[in-house]
């Protein structure tokens, strides 16, 4: 698992035995799913979701949120609520992953936020819906 990845990797509970990133569907749900230790970065493997994301290989980077949105969204209409939910999240990266099914905020160590349709996904659990 490449460490300098932009995502903090989680596991569904304390003895989790498959590495996630926050916008995994096998974490939706959970109110607090745990951090990785260290030792679970190096020891586990990553669900074939994940792995996927959070291949290089397919990774769109964007300028800002709003050129992110309009990529997906053409109307636009979801660009303003967007900003409004992500609030004061610091952020120097924006990106999609391979799916192309969320756009992620972050800095070179991890994200921050995930935007759904309709909705984002805070690094602390808050999910803001605005759709």
């Amino acid at each position: 698992m490449p460490s300098e990845t932009p995502e903090t990797l989680f596991v569904a509970h304390a003895r989790g035995r498959l590495l996630h990133v926050r916008a995994c569907p096998q974490l939706l749900g959970l109110d607090a799913p745990v951090p990785a230790t260290s030792a679970q970065i190096e020891a586990l493997g990553t669900c074939a979701w994940c792995a996927k994301e959070l291949s290089e290989n397919g990774r769109r980077y964007f300028d800002s949120v709003e050129q992110a949105v309009r990529t997906l969204d053409p109307s636009g209409d979801a660009v303003r609520p967007t900003e409004r939910a992500l609030g004061g999240v610091d952020y120097d990266l924006v990106w999609v992953p391979p799916s192309y099914s969320y756009i992620a905020v972050g800095d070179k160590e991890h994200a921050v936020a995930w935007i759904g349709r309709g909705c984002v996904m805070h690094e602390d659990g808050r999910l803001i819906d605005f759709g």
